[in-house]
């Protein structure tokens, strides 16, 4: 993984998934590409030339984005910390503490600064819808990752948990897409949980993907099965052919396989997260409508809302439209 594309539409949700966006990078030392989408509110002059008047304005809406993302680094942080370091005594024979007259303590402000997120960054404004422009440049700039907030503007969990754009590329963009929630602070990703059905043979290409993923981020790694069937170890032996494909694909990565029966699997999935210390939930859907029904599911309000999880959404691969597949997912009650 060497880098992300981070699309911004100046909201407040979109400058938390860019400093979320710029300390992974940091973190993780990668190439950062920040893309600004645009719509021109004027029409050029008759006089000027089209793709000349096109090519000014992406300059000049450039720059603006420039300063946004400086602006965004030098903003000020929402805690305030003070370093109490024990004193140091001239002289040895001096009284110890207690019985050495106070203070024991000099103290220092710390500065806390989202300059430390700073990482090599690339800023980039285009003519055209979000979509469209962020597809091209994630192929542009070959990018591994896109991070953008889950909700666009104006949006809320009345009337949709994720962005309308979000979900787009969620569904069919060739790149992972991670959708940080407009609260969310990034923390490493120690622990992530990657929800799957595996009475279904994973797809070997998202495995790959997965695989890369949590290696660059050195994340301890949980594979996340929620079954109907009280009986576990009978689905422990029934799933034996799904582990088969994980123990190849992921043959240099550390992970644990949980197996829990519920009766939803949106549900099942929430507890989880909720019970666990989680950074990062990962769904490789089969086809549309997993993603979907999990993603509107009432049940899972909290889940990519309130509890702040960022979502990672592993891409489609032509594996995943198999004959059957829509049979598969109707059976899969809870998804």
């Amino acid at each position: 993984m060497k880098t992300i594309l981070i699309p911004v539409d100046y909201s407040p949700g979109s400058t938390s998934a860019l400093l979320y966006g710029l300390k992974m990078a940091r973190n993780a030392h990668l190439e950062v590409v920040v893309l600004h989408a645009f719509y021109s509110v004027i029409s050029p002059p008759a006089a000027y030339d089209v793709p000349f008047f096109i090519s000014e304005l992406e300059a000049e809406k450039t720059r603006e984005l420039e300063k946004y993302v400086k602006e965004s680094l030098n903003a000020p942080t929402d805690e305030l910390i003070f370093r109490y370091s024990c004193a140091k005594f001239a002289e040895e024979g001096e009284e110890p503490v207690p019985f050495r007259a106070p203070p024991y303590h000099t103290v220092a402000v710390e500065e806390v600064t989202h300059k430390s997120y700073a990482a090599h960054v690339t800023c980039l404004a285009k003519m055209g819808s979000v979509y469209e422009q962020t597809k091209a440049a994630a192929e542009a700039y070959g990018a591994d990752l896109i991070v953008m907030g889950l909700q666009g503007v104006g949006a809320t969990l009345g009337n949709a948990l994720i962005g309308s754009t979000t979900l787009s590329l969620m569904r069919s963009c060739p790149v992972p897409v991670l959708g940080v929630p407009p609260k969310a602070i990034y923390s490493e990703l120690k622990q992530v949980v990657f929800a799957t059905d595996l009475r279904k043979q994973p797809d070997r290409q998202q495995l790959s993907v997965l695989r890369g993923f949590v290696s660059t981020f050195r994340s301890m790694l949980q594979v996340l099965h929620i079954d109907r069937e009280q009986d576990l170890p009978a689905v422990y032996i029934e799933v034996q052919g799904a582990l088969s494909v994980l123990d190849r694909a992921l043959y240099d990565v550390e992970y644990k396989v949980i197996l829990q029966h519920r009766k939803k699997v949106a549900a099942g999935i929430q507890e989880y997260l909720q019970a666990h210390k989680v950074n990062l939930l990962i769904l490789g859907p089969r086809h549309h409508s997993f993603l979907d029904k999990l993603l509107h599911a009432s049940v899972t309000a909290t889940m990519v809302g309130d509890s702040l999880f960022p979502l990672l959404t592993l891409p489609e691969t032509h594996t995943a439209g198999h004959p059957g597949a829509e049979d598969e997912m109707e059976n899969t009650q809870g998804y």
